[in-house]
């Protein structure tokens, strides 16, 4: 297999041009009559907002990026000025030091426009409403609240979907007298169209990685292809997006290269990544021939698996896409679905990677990492840092103990290998 693939791929390179296009959007947002609404990925519901002309911001967005381009240590530390402490999510620090700070929004990856409206999609992140209300206090303007119930058994019964249907209904009023336009609801079918074949596109890339080998790493490569389906979904340039993205990747596989190389061990990952060390983070696993085959992150966004895509039933499509956020499932589920994603994509062994910023995210990993351990065959490695922030990610910490776990994995296949 020939690898030395880089994260700098024509596939990667189309990314970085929507979301580019995305920030410009905002750009031009500040010297046109267009409204700006503020709204969060896990649970978006953004195409309704973009049926009224809403350019839409993803704050969380701002924020990984800023961590990409090491920025963020710089964007938080004027966070904590204004008041807001370590304790506090790094998005949010980084974020109200970029738009509170001396940078007012203006960033090297574009000027955030100020809202117009902040829809709040509540999706078990508490730090969601907090950080809202502050935004809120900021600029003055609306804030509406989508209470999204918290998913205690496998699925959402039928009076929680009536009741976040109920609630739509009622900010379709707001959108419409913000906007100052009418709901036209065949803009909203239009584009929940193109929303159900960018998820069956994506639902397709994220199963890739069950071959063996894999012609795409399923945490670090796939993270990197999620910018589209997070910025653009309901767009046509979303659905060419994907479909390019699949037929590079099979074309990959087809003259028999993989990601980075050579894969000896196919790996589970469970929270998001250290965006100020990725590259270092990837290396350290990379440099084992370990390959992430699947990540709870790449389906954090929204739960797409299942989903019923029918565009001509616009109200229940949006109900089910605001309703699906990873951060409203309860531990038993989560742990079941990294135990279906090991067996399906034959893992050697699952991470978790619990980060200190994102508390909806990691609160129960210690149990099930625990369970893993004691109740199942497949090695565990549990780390932790930060998605935002890089004081807490400790290289030569996190190294010792990646090099460790996969020595133990090594052994574990050998043995298991001279047993038959």
């Amino acid at each position: 297999m020939h690898g030395n693939l880089k994260l700098n791929s024509p596939l990667l390179d189309k990314s970085r041009q929507i979301i580019g296009k995305w920030y410009a959007q905002g750009d031009q947002a500040n010297g046109v009559d267009r409204k700006v609404v503020y709204h969060f990925q896990p649970g978006s519901i953004h195409e309704l907002l973009h049926a009224f002309g809403f350019h839409v911001v993803f704050p969380e967005m701002n924020s990984i990026h800023s961590a990409v381009k090491k920025l963020s240590i710089e964007y938080i530390h004027h966070g904590d000025t204004l008041g807001f402490d370590q304790d506090i999510c790094g998005y949010v620090r980084n974020d109200m030091g970029l738009m509170g700070g001396p940078a007012k929004g203006k960033s090297p990856f574009g000027t955030i426009p100020p809202p117009d409206l902040l829809v709040l999609n509540q999706t078990g992140c508490f730090t969601y409403a907090k950080w809202f209300e502050s935004l809120a206090r900021m600029y003055g303007c609306p804030l509406v609240m989508l209470d999204i119930p918290y998913t205690r058994n496998e699925e959402l019964n039928a009076s929680d979907k009536k009741y976040i249907a109920g609630q739509i209904e009622d900010l379709i009023k707001v959108l419409e007298e913000v906007s100052g336009k009418k709901f036209d609801i065949d803009i909203l079918i239009e584009s929940l169209g193109h929303t159900r074949d960018a998820i069956d596109l994506y639902l397709k890339l994220l199963d890739i990685p069950k071959a063996r080998p894999t012609p795409v790493d399923g945490y670090f490569e796939i993270t990197s292809f999620m910018g589209p389906i997070t910025v653009s979904r309901g767009t046509v340039d979303c659905v060419d997006y994907y479909r390019e993205t699949i037929e590079g990747i099979e074309k990959r596989a087809s003259e028999g290269r993989s990601p980075f190389g050579d894969e000896n061990f196919r790996l589970v990952f469970d929270g998001p990544p250290p965006w100020p060390s990725l590259k270092e983070f990837r290396e350290m696993f990379h440099k084992h021939g370990a390959v992430g085959v699947a990540g709870t992150y790449s389906r954090v966004t929204c739960d797409y698996e299942g989903m019923e895509t029918d565009a001509s039933q616009p109200f229940d499509f949006l109900v089910d896409l605001a309703s699906r956020s990873y951060f409203n499932w309860n531990i038993e589920k989560r742990r079941n679905f990294i135990h279906k994603l090991a067996k399906e994509f034959d893992a050697d062994g699952i991470v978790f990677h619990s980060v200190k910023s994102c508390k909806p995210y990691s609160i129960g990993m210690l149990d099930s990492r625990n369970y893993f351990a004691s109740q199942t065959s497949i090695p565990v490695l549990f780390l932790d840092s930060d998605i935002a922030d890089p004081r807490f990610f400790s290289n030569s910490q996190i190294r010792e103990r990646v090099d460790t776990f996969m020595e133990s994995v090594a052994s574990r296949n050998l043995r298991m290998k001279s047993t038959g």
